[in-house]
């Protein structure tokens, strides 16, 4: 066996394989005798098939495979031990694929390799990022009051629903005889189709077209179990029968309130509990400063770690891994976008390679109950939480789409960010909340 590598640029490489008959005749040999053990071929016991007329039978398909298999495992060792930073996939070249399968004892394999060049990340030689302090503004305070009320208000189950409500039901559809227990916000449905849920009864049915509820095909997959491309798929009338109205009755202004909303003992009347809610508002805000303190913490490590990538190299590579879903011009429209999240999770993966970060399973479920509680707006029913545990958990198991991989890599990402945001130099700056929304969409307009 000859492995060799030619590194043409920076970025570019060349890996040649070459196999002799010692490399891979035994493996050979010993996969026909297994299949001369369990081979099932006419005029033959089972167990009593000969070598040779095995050999005669798949010896050549055998042989492919054998050293198909063996060449990838050499491929892939070769990488690893030599620590090379591949990007994408290994391409073929497609002339040594005409191998002489029935003569040849010899068989010689080449790759074209793209590379990323070598990088290193130190964080404290990241320039300072602004942090912000957001102080808020009295109509901020207010709308909390009213929020407050809400969430530590009573749980009703009113005979009659109102825009607010949460639904509970089954949706139907005779024709093809789907049915599906499903929670509808009303606050999600579109405006135009409001009022087919506003005044419905408990008990009632409603009809509708199935994609005329909701904006987004996400929404709809929430509210039906299904993935978005499966909410999508949904066509034609379905019938609702609401079966249960979930709606929160505002708390009155009172010590019981003042104690749940901020603590007991913390406030004996109105102006000493939106003192201590001014506050607990200012705290709150640091999330928002927080996400976009994030957002540029990502942006500073996009902007200062040189790395370069095969950029050819990976627009062939797409356009094959993609098997013609893609145009060459839709590729190249959106490379820039996939090279800058390439190089982010190059410089993670070295973050959390060098620093022990990990991700565990209740992270990612974690991941998807977070998605699902800011569909439902974060609304404390009763049973609400079990109902966003059992749909996260079904969503993971399911693994529709990739549904895992997609949020261990959120997961992952979000664990990368929160290690460096303690390793890099951070500016903090007061603002109130209205200069900060216009910071914040300036810098979020402003992708690098």
């Amino acid at each position: 066996m000859e492995t060799t590598f030619d590194k043409s640029s920076a970025t570019n490489g060349r890996l040649k394989v070459t196999l002799t008959e010692s490399d891979y005749k035994a493996d050979v040999d010993k996969k026909l005798k297994e299949y001369a053990k369990t081979a099932t071929v006419k005029g033959f016991r089972p167990g009593h098939v000969p070598v040779g007329y095995v050999k005669k039978l798949y010896g050549k398909s055998i042989l492919v495979d054998t050293v198909v298999n063996k060449v990838g495992e050499i491929v892939n060792t070769y990488i690893k031990d030599n620590t090379l930073k591949v990007v994408g996939d290994p391409l073929p070249d497609n002339d040594s694929s005409n191998l002489d399968w029935d003569n040849g004892k010899d068989f010689t394999f080449e790759y074209d390799l793209g590379l990323a060049t070598d990088f290193e990340v130190d964080l404290a030689k990241i320039p300072a990022i602004e942090n912000y302090e957001i102080v808020p503004s009295e109509k901020q305070v207010n709308t909390s009051v009213e929020d407050l009320r809400k969430r530590f208000g009573v749980d009703a189950e009113p005979e009659e629903a109102e825009l607010g409500d949460l639904l509970f039901g089954t949706l139907r559809q005779e024709s093809t005889e789907f049915e599906s227990q499903s929670g509808i916000p009303t606050d999600k449905v579109k405006k135009a189709s409001q009022k087919l849920f506003k005044g419905l009864e408990k008990g009632s049915k409603v009809s509708f077209d199935i994609q005329s509820i909701f904006e987004t095909e996400k929404d709809l997959g929430f509210a039906t179990g299904k993935s978005d491309e499966e909410a999508a798929a949904l066509t034609g009338e379905f019938e609702y029968e609401l079966t249960k109205i979930s709606r929160v009755e505002p708390a009155e202004i009172n010590q019981e309130f003042f104690d749940k909303a901020i603590g007991e003992g913390k406030a004996s009347n109105e102006a000493e509990f939106r003192a201590g809610l001014t506050e607990i508002i200012k705290e709150n805000y640091t999330r928002e400063s927080a996400y976009l303190l994030d957002y540029e913490i990502e942006k500073a490590l996009h902007e200062n770690i040189k790395i370069d990538l095969p950029d050819e190299f990976l627009k062939r590579w797409l356009m094959e891994v993609n098997e013609g879903k893609f145009t060459e011009e839709q590729i190249e429209n959106d490379y820039v976008a996939f090279a800058r999240g390439l190089k982010l999770d190059l410089i993670k993966s070295d973050i959390a390679e060098k620093n022990e970060v990990k991700i565990e399973y209740n992270d990612v479920l974690e991941e998807v109950k977070s998605e699902i509680r800011t569909y439902f707006g974060n609304q404390g029913y009763g049973g609400m939480e079990e109902f966003v545990e059992q749909m996260a958990k079904k969503q993971l198991d399911e693994n529709k789409d990739g549904a895992f991989r997609n949020y261990y890599n959120k997961a992952f990402g979000k664990a990368v960010i929160a290690f460096s945001r303690d390793k890099v130099k951070v500016d903090s700056k007061t603002v109130e909340v209205e200069e900060f929304n216009e910071i914040a969409k300036a810098k979020y307009e402003k992708i690098a």
